[in-house]
């Protein structure tokens, strides 16, 4: 195995698994020296660490007393938003409930796995956290530790600052929290995202428009989907009483367009990366596994429709 001395990292070693440089090091925070965790500095093998990457570690380094400040509320916070998932697939123990649970406790379900530092200088920990089954990457090298779900963030990290959306991540797509009451949750915190492939890819005009269109007819759509929800149900209910035990307490004769509302639940604003169809993704009672769609589609002067996840997405 190919090693060198580096003379910011010290001494590393090449690992083809990890595609990059790799040695131990301890966290350095909470848990004590003994904690250790990889540090992979991404390159090919046969390529040199960069500057940029050298310069990244350097302040990971210094920035390590605030994060330690600034991390436990953000990661608490985090877990409060993701709680309803959390409880449903596992047990939650009685410290970690959401009415009770605090930073420290957390921090103990938090296990850092890899300090990870890509060749353009962002940098960040790949972690698992609450359980080996779910993962998370935390952004440290944009100012404020920013979480994401799943280890792939990192293979293509990126940020905008968009004329229309503001502040945007790059996480297979562009990507931002909004705050909505359409579930009827003040200020409830929902996901905006623009598809792209890559972070290379700019946030088209047809995409940015289309969400202005939506922003100015938010109270029409509102009024319209449960009527057209109510007919989508109606229309298709012989297929979902097949694959929902629930479907007798829901006759469709007896449901209304208030009633209806109450068998979904809006998740993320989903703008198409062509510009045709814009629209949110929800939950719903009868297939909790891939949801439903209800979108606008512009080839269809703009007609608002309801259908699977992937009408809207693909």
């Amino acid at each position: 195995m190919r090693q060198i001395n580096d003379p910011i990292f010290g001494d590393l070693e090449y690992d083809k698994s990890k595609e990059g440089w790799t040695k131990r090091i301890p966290l350095g925070i909470w848990f004590g020296d003994d904690y250790e965790l990889d540090i992979v500095v991404k390159c090919e093998e046969d390529e040199d660490i960069t500057g940029e990457q050298r310069e990244a570690y350097k302040s990971y380094l210094a920035k390590l007393s605030i994060i330690s400040q600034e991390f436990p509320e953000i990661l608490l916070s985090y877990y409060k938003d993701h709680y309803e998932e959390f409880e449903e697939r596992w047990e939650v123990s009685d410290d970690q409930k959401i009415d009770v649970v605090d930073a420290d406790a957390t921090l103990g379900v938090f296990d850092t796995i890899q300090l990870f530092i890509d060749k353009k200088g962002n940098y960040g920990w790949l972690s698992e956290f609450f359980s080996d089954e779910y993962r998370i990457s935390v952004v440290l090298s944009d100012g404020k530790p920013r979480i994401f779900q799943g280890w792939d963030v990192f293979e293509d990290f990126g940020i905008v600052d968009d004329d229309v959306f503001g502040e945007m991540y790059f996480d297979n797509g562009w990507r931002k929290k909004i705050k909505t009451d359409i579930n009827g949750i003040d200020g409830e915190w929902l996901l905006l995202v623009a598809d792209a492939m890559f972070s290379d890819d700019e946030i088209s005009p047809e995409q940015k428009a289309n969400y202005q269109k939506y922003l100015q007819n938010e109270k029409k759509f509102l009024e319209e989907f449960p009527d057209e929800l109510l007919d989508y149900y109606q229309a298709n209910y012989d297929l979902i009483k097949d694959i929902w035990e629930d479907a007798d307490m829901y006759d469709p004769n007896s449901m209304t367009p208030e009633s209806i509302k109450s068998l979904i639940r809006f998740k993320r604003f989903y703008l198409h990366k062509t510009g045709n169809r814009y629209g949110w993704v929800c939950e719903c009672a009868w297939d909790k596994v891939y949801g439903l769609s209800i979108f606008y589609d512009n080839r269809y002067k703009g007609e608002l429709l309801i259908g699977t996840l992937d009408d809207l997405i693909v």
